[in-house]
């Protein structure tokens, strides 16, 4: 079910002249979905959720714009989609507050608004959200790279490496909350010493630069904790280049499962990976949508905090990795797994 990145790119110019120069077909449930960015593969994974959950519904029009990774051009298409009065707006916001003012407008114009993979601050102006539990996710990566030192037989204390992704960004500021609400415990009692803790950009060139840096200090490292799986692809590199070996000499787990984690995890070179279902949440965004627009359904009060529904994190390793595909989507032919409510 992957599709290629250049497919989507040329999709961008279909679904830009869309915006600004073509009808709604009548008779259709007009939706947008204003999306981070085409430029990032885990959103790819997201768009193909939500493009199979539109498949569905032979009365959606489901237009997906890329937001270029910046919150004015989000927000002016926000705007935009106020403007040609579209019948609801699915949001996965660059940043929690940029779109705030825009949901507020849309819901004074009767503009039912979602959001998905990431939320707004102010969930008062949208009806439900889908995505991850971000501390979750650091908390489930943390157990398992302690489990596994555990079994290792390699002597305390276990000397780790922290790569974390963009400083600031929400994802990494709770991701690495939830490592140390693991780690703490053990740092505490001497069983593991933090060797480093430094941001890596969520990309692979400044992990390189940013392993190379902690390798000139010390190279007695047994386990790297990193935020995505590109930056574990970037610390790779380093560590080979001084004739460390992964997997062998210095284990790395990562975050995303994406085609880079997995097929590293399938050449035995990552340890694992957390999938956190990029895929299901642009599915389920979809289907929310269409459940309040056909037939008024929201998710039950109370059920879910803030009616934010959080999709199910597991470790992908060698394990698992054959059953499992990139960003959560279906590694076999099957349905998808249904909406909560």
């Amino acid at each position: 079910m992957i599709r290629k990145l250049t497919a989507i790119m040329a999709m961008s110019c279909i679904l830009f002249f869309s915006l600004t120069g073509s009808l709604i077909a009548a008779g259709k449930y007009s939706v947008y979905l204003l999306e981070v960015g085409f430029d990032n593969p885990y959103f790819v994974g997201h768009i193909h959720g939500a493009q199979d959950a539109a498949a569905k519904y032979p009365n959606l029009d489901l237009v997906i714009l890329d937001g270029r990774n910046d919150p004015g051009t989000q927000a002016a298409q926000a705007i935009q989609s106020i403007a040609r009065k579209v019948d609801a707006i699915l949001l996965n916001p660059i940043t929690s507050d940029a779109l705030v003012p825009a949901a507020k407008e849309a819901m004074k114009d009767g503009i039912p608004v979602f959001c998905t993979d990431r939320d707004i601050a102010d969930p008062a102006y949208r009806i439900a959200a889908v995505g991850s539990d971000q501390r979750l996710i650091g908390q489930v990566a943390g157990k398992y790279a302690v489990e596994f030192l555990k079994k290792s037989g390699l002597p305390k204390p276990w000397r780790i490496v922290i790569l974390e992704g963009l400083p600031g960004a929400l994802a990494n500021t709770e991701r690495t909350a939830g490592w140390y609400d693991i780690l703490n415990p053990l740092v505490k009692d001497g069983s593991i010493e933090i060797v480093a803790d430094v941001p890596a950009d969520w990309a692979r060139e400044p992990a390189v630069r940013k392993m190379n840096e902690i390798l000139v200090k010390t190279k007695d490292i047994d386990l790297v904790l990193a935020s995505n799986d590109e930056i574990a692809a970037g610390a790779m590199v380093s560590l080979e280049a001084v004739g460390l070996t992964p997997n062998k000499d210095v284990f790395l787990i990562g975050v995303d499962a994406s085609p880079v984690g997995l097929q590293l995890i399938k050449d035995g070179k990552l340890l694992a990976t957390v999938a956190h279902q990029a895929y299901l949440q642009g599915y389920w965004g979809v289907e929310m949508i269409m459940k309040y627009l056909e037939k008024g359904i929201e998710p039950p009060p109370g059920k879910w905090e803030n009616n934010y529904l959080v999709t199910e994190n597991f470790m992908a390793d060698k394990n698992n990795v054959h059953d499992v595909g990139p960003f959560g989507e279906p590694a076999k032919p099957g349905p998808v797994a249904s909406l909560p409510y």
